[in-house]
């Protein structure tokens, strides 16, 4: 499991504008808008649709999540007060089977002041380009060596009372998560690093469960799947215990958090 920072592509603060060769960008970089970004008249392989975002100061990013996305690959360039340069730094690719959902790890960070995505043709030829949201963080750290990790899902519903005596039950479509984490495993110093880091965040992060274990039986149920992207804050209290320079418990050995918010997007593969 992952833990990363605010989607940095997603910070409207009044300072970023936004430029596309073809249809509504911002639905592309935003993690909270329901509707997807979709090309205009770019329905043939090869016609480039560019996406592009520009900042008032320097952003950093490792990670960049594309969700619901009909497009093969894309290119990558950045630019600081110069010309735009594509971004060579080597990424890790992980993929959801279906092809629809990816991750870019990069080696190092990229830094920039502008950013821009091109893409050029589609997973079936010849469609309008099309993605649910992308996305850019920094990796805080991730746990790999839990004993366990215990979802709770809240239905968002509204109980109303009938004269017959009955009730109706209205279901708003939507599920509130609560973890928890058992860290009594935990012993390799990143993965304590990580875990103090979250116990001492006064800032929401996002979580990503999943981690690219796609395919499995697991993985098919929210939030287990490679889409849920979910942001968090942390609600446990603290309670550090070592034993021989290892970390023996930490917060009476869990991890607490809740959800705050997650990706909202339309995903027509759900």
């Amino acid at each position: 499991m992952r833990f990363l920072s605010d989607n940095i592509l997603g910070s409207y603060n009044g300072q970023t504008t936004f430029t596309a060769s073809s249809g509504n960008v911002y639905n592309a970089f935003s993690d909270t808008t329901k509707f997807n970004y979709e090309s205009e008249s770019q329905a043939t392989d090869g016609n480039t649709v560019s996406l592009q975002e520009d900042f008032s100061s320097t952003q950093s990013l490792d990670t960049i999540v594309v969700l619901a996305c009909n497009f093969n690959d894309f290119t990558i360039s950045t630019a600081s007060g110069a010309a735009f340069t594509d971004v060579t730094n080597q990424a890790t690719l992980t993929t959801s089977v279906d092809g629809t959902h990816r991750l870019y790890k990069f080696a190092t960070a990229i830094t920039f002041t502008e950013i821009k995505f091109e893409i050029d043709d589609t997973i079936v030829a010849d469609e309008e380009k099309s993605c649910g949201a992308i996305l850019g963080f920094t990796e805080i750290g991730s746990i790999d060596r839990f004993k366990s990790v215990k979802p709770k899902g809240t239905i968002q519903k509204k109980v109303i009372k009938l004269e017959s005596g009955g009730v109706a039950v209205l279901n708003k479509g939507d599920v509130h998560w609560d973890f928890s984490i058992n860290t009594d495993l935990v012993s390799v110093q990143a993965e304590i690093d990580t875990v103090e880091t979250i116990q001492n965040r006064t800032q929401d992060f996002w979580f990503w469960i999943n981690d690219g274990y796609d395919g499995s039986e697991l993985v098919k149920q929210e939030p287990y799947r490679f889409q849920d992207w979910i942001r968090c804050s942390y609600t446990g209290n603290l309670a550090p215990s070592f034993y021989k320079n290892y970390l023996n418990k930490t917060a009476a050995n869990q991890l607490k958090f809740a959800q705050t918010a997650k990706v909202n997007y339309f995903d027509p593969t759900a």
